[in-house]
């Protein structure tokens, strides 16, 4: 309760604590309805709802599936950009790009049990293939490097290996 005090001058309202009761705060007045709220409507199911949860499911399933292929470029990049030479850095990224589609590969369960129904087939095939596609990238990284035995002289004790037709190098030519 606001009480206008006659006392104090400077102090032109104050609040009166002692005339409220400690009942009133917990159980306040109720509050009317808002504009427009009708106590009579009924709730009906939305299906339109259903439909579309089906769908973002369907969507959400393909999203997971095309994971892979979208790596597909940066492989591409990280392949040209490391080159053919045989050092550490890119033997562990050739391993990287061994390693993570085989992964992926043996995990793919627990990947779409995240996903509601048993109707992902089709898209647990394409998220195995594409994961095969980087497998082969990595393969021909491998190749491409001389990692994987390719030629008969690498099988074959008495098969010579190829000879080199030129050889050029870099660098300054020091003279004595």
């Amino acid at each position: 309760m606001v009480v206008k005090s006659e006392k104090s001058v400077g102090q032109r309202w104050r609040v009166d604590f002692t005339t409220r009761s400690k009942h009133s705060w917990q159980n306040p007045p109720p509050l009317s309805n808002p504009i427009g709220y009708c106590e009579d409507f009924e709730r009906v199911p939305d299906l339109e709802q259903e439909d579309n949860n089906a769908h973002l499911i369907v969507k959400r399933s393909w999203d997971i599936a095309l994971v892979p292929l979208k790596q597909v470029p940066m492989n591409l990049f990280l392949m040209w950009m490391i080159g053919n030479t045989i050092s550490i850095f890119p033997i562990i990224m050739t391993v990287m790009m061994f390693k993570s589609p085989i992964a992926s590969i043996f995990s793919y369960k627990t990947t779409f049990q995240k996903l509601e129904g048993g109707h992902h087939i089709l898209q647990k095939v394409v998220y195995i293939l594409s994961n095969f596609v980087l497998i082969g990238m990595a393969l021909y990284k491998c190749s491409a490097m001389g990692l994987l035995p390719t030629h008969q002289s690498d099988w074959i004790a008495f098969e010579l290996p190829k000879t080199r037709m030129e050889f050029a190098a870099g660098g300054a030519v020091l003279m004595s």
